[in-house]
């Protein structure tokens, strides 16, 4: 994306903080998005708390920032993010010589003594080098915010081009150091990888107060900001002070030099608290409108892990399905255990009917030494019984033949070729013209059940079919 234009279809986001972006993110006008003028006109813009329209207060020439929620943003094709700096904990620290997933897995370990948070919990993109002692910037996010952000614009087909720690996408001038005040909050650059964000409310007076605290936790006083004069009247004195946020009286402070800071503030709203904060500071705010940001010189995304699809089951909120789970468990228990009652009914009901079978083979025959399958032996011992009295059973030949011929009925004389009689089947070859057709075949297989007897083809055109006894 180019350094100061936007075209049609391209977006710089500032996301909001996860406190607040967690519950409002999609519904909400939490977003700060940069929209090229022919777009922002059209999307409009929600006022700030104040009421101050934030729709007119852009400082690029081709873009405009307005207020949106995500489901407001217009169709984009790409989208840049800005990532709150209080979200963003930027370290410098001496990583191993490793890469690739190797540097991921070992990085919650290199930099967990200077987390409060859970170091395998959070995202690591590195950086590049602090300075020649090894160490690099690392920034560190809460995967989980990274992975929710980034999808919910995937998920609507924006793809994100980057995503950018909001300290340093703050333009710095020849002392690298820069204040932001944008989203409630406060983002200050100070160093070309140095930043820090801080918290502040929609109140005049606290977020005078947050940017007092933040000058000065950042050892302001340090930081090479231009000289502009010396000033020898002490801090709160320079100007107008704000109500309750007057220093006190140091006439014993020796004079300190006075410093300027570039201030970009999201709308007009922030301007006399950062004129109160700099009195009492002692540094000298140039105040300008929200830039357009410069590309930071570490990108989250770097951080990402896994593959799409994995990020996407790592989006859901399973704790959401809880409840199904545990009733889809139940009833999955409950089905198992029925299946395996009823398994167990079956097995004894087979068990009783095999004993009453081998009891009633045992006396019918109790000359049999050794009973195995009590069915097929009491077949083959009545099948001997029938042949030494001289009577035919059912799959012998003349019985089978027989129920063929009354399933064949008056075309029986011509249409058989040739029958072989051969393991309780008849094999038989029709005459050429006889039961080609389909439909022929099926009346005749239809009249063979009546029979008791299965008749099947060797194939669709073959003449050959064998007969057998219905089982």
């Amino acid at each position: 994306m180019a350094a100061q234009v936007l075209r049609k279809g391209q977006a710089i986001v500032w996301v909001p903080p996860r406190a607040i972006g967690e519950r409002a993110f999609a519904t909400e006008p939490v977003l700060l998005a940069m929209l090229p003028v022919a777009v922002s006109d059209k999307v409009g813009g929600a006022a700030t708390p104040g009421g101050v329209p934030v729709t007119v207060f852009g400082s690029a020439s081709t873009a405009r920032y307005v207020r949106v929620s995500l489901d407001a943003l217009p169709a984009l094709k790409t989208a840049t993010l800005v990532f709150d700096a209080r979200d963003v904990n930027l370290l410098q620290v001496v990583v191993p010589a490793l890469s690739g997933a190797r540097l991921q897995q070992a990085l919650p370990n290199v930099v967990e003594e200077m987390l409060l948070q859970d170091p395998q919990s959070c995202a690591y993109a590195v950086g590049p080098r602090v300075d020649g002692e090894g160490r690099r910037l690392v920034a560190a996010i809460d995967r989980g915010w990274l992975e929710f952000v980034v999808g919910a614009f995937e998920r609507r087909g924006i793809t994100v081009q980057g995503a950018w720690p909001a300290q340093l996408a703050l333009p710095a001038d020849a002392d690298r150091t820069a204040l932001a005040c944008v989203n409630d909050g406060l983002a200050l650059r100070t160093g070309a990888l140095d930043g820090l964000g801080w918290s502040a409310s929609s109140d005049a007076d606290a977020r005078a107060e947050a940017i007092v605290a933040l000058v000065a936790s950042a050892g302001a006083a340090s930081t090479p900001f231009a000289p502009l004069a010396v000033d020898d009247r002490p801090p709160g004195t320079d100007g107008e002070a704000a109500p309750g946020l007057a220093a006190r009286e140091l006439p014993s402070e020796p004079p300190r030099l006075r410093r300027r800071l570039a201030v970009f503030v999201e709308d007009p709203s922030w301007q006399t608290p950062v004129l109160k904060a700099a009195a009492r500071a002692g540094f000298d705010a140039d105040v300008r409108a929200l830039p357009f940001p410069q590309p930071a010189p570490v990108d989250l995304l770097a951080a990402r892990r896994g593959t799409a699809a994995g990020r996407w089951f790592a989006d859901i909120d399973w704790r959401a399905w809880r409840a199904a789970s545990i009733l889809g468990g139940a009833v999955i228990a409950a089905a198992l255990l029925g299946l395996n009652l009823h398994w167990g009914v079956l097995a004894q009901e087979r068990a009783t009917l095999k004993a009453q079978t081998e009891r009633t083979f045992r006396q019918a025959f109790p000359n049999t030494p050794l009973v195995i399958e009590p069915l097929m032996q009491m077949q083959r011992e009545v099948t001997g019984l029938r042949t030494r009295a001289g009577q035919p059973g059912p799959e012998d030949f003349l019985p089978l033949l027989t129920r063929f011929a009354l399933a064949l009925g008056a075309q029986g004389t011509d249409s058989l070729a040739s029958v072989e009689y051969r393991d309780a089947r008849l094999r038989v070859r029709f005459q050429p013209g006889f039961f080609e057709a389909r439909s022929v075949r099926e009346i005749l297989a239809r009249d063979c059940q009546r029979q008791g007897l299965s008749v099947k083809f060797d194939a669709e055109r073959e003449p050959t079919a064998t007969v057998a006894l219905l089982r």
